[in-house]
């Protein structure tokens, strides 16, 4: 494990696809999770936040197999500052072998070391391999974030004729 090189940069944008290969609900696209997440991502390389931190895991080769970007967040209910994975991606060719675990636990070492008490993250409710992850990592889902898709047809938008935006 190591910080992220000016030389990951590729292998972190090429990874960005791993973020959506599940199946989206319905008012979510691949291209908009991809150019978010990548834009989200080059931010985070270019202009790191204070206390955060990119690291990736290697091989025995030392070629990048996965990283993760950690960040802080301040929590709505207490105010108290937390340590946030808001990226963690592996390579498709060492899933399965430990590399978000090893991650992860990097991950809650500098969060314990920070002095915080939580870690969190997000994961989409359909992406059932990540919620495994950190599932068997001793994450608890805490909060559930409900959407309804809004589809305008020509009723709903004479409805809405002379009344202001929300």
């Amino acid at each position: 494990m190591r910080p992220c090189l000016p030389a990951d940069r590729e292998y972190i944008s090429a990874l960005v696809t791993r973020f959506s290969e599940f199946d989206l609900p319905d008012w979510r696209s691949t291209d908009e999770i991809d150019r978010t997440n990548r834009l989200s991502l080059q931010k985070a390389l270019e202009e790191p936040k204070p206390c955060a931190a990119i690291l990736v895991a290697e091989d025995e080769t030392q070629d990048p197999v996965g990283f993760v970007n950690l960040e802080t967040q301040v929590d709505y209910f207490s105010g108290e500052k937390h340590g946030y994975v808001a990226d963690l991606a592996v390579s498709k060719s060492v899933e399965g072998r430990g590399v978000s675990h090893m991650l992860l636990e990097v991950a809650e070492s500098r969060v314990r070391s920070s002095g915080y008490r939580l870690l969190t993250l997000y994961a989409f409710s359909a992406n059932a391999r990540a919620k495994r992850v950190y599932e068997r990592n001793g994450f608890q889902p805490e909060l559930v974030k409900y959407v309804k898709g809004m589809r305008q047809t020509s009723k709903a938008n004479e409805l809405n004729v002379g009344r202001p935006a929300l």
